[in-house]
């Protein structure tokens, strides 16, 4: 039996770089609604998000994703209803 695709919230929409499609989706509160595989994991989500480039060139260091305000490892498996927060850690001198 497959399994149903999942609902999941993206609140720092500032962090995914909004293109035109994604902007468009954007839900009155900022948020923005995506619907993912069940067995997804915060890895596989940030992939499907242009805006990081390929996953070999990011990592957990320079990403820090929180769900439900924990932080979360790329294996996390997402949950349908999760609140994701993404942010980059910027450094400055």
């Amino acid at each position: 039996m497959a399994e149903h695709p999942i609902t999941v919230k993206i609140k720092s929409t500032f962090a995914i770089g909004l293109t035109a499609t994604l902007r468009s989706q954007l839900a009155s509160d900022n948020e923005l609604s995506m619907e993912v595989e069940a067995g997804t994991t915060v890895g596989e989500l940030l992939q499907k998000l242009s805006s990081f480039g390929p996953a070999e060139t990011f990592d957990d260091k320079m990403i820090h994703v929180f769900i439900k305000g924990k932080l979360r490892g790329f294996d996390h498996i997402l949950q349908s209803g999760d609140l994701i927060d993404i942010h980059i850690p910027v450094s400055g001198g």
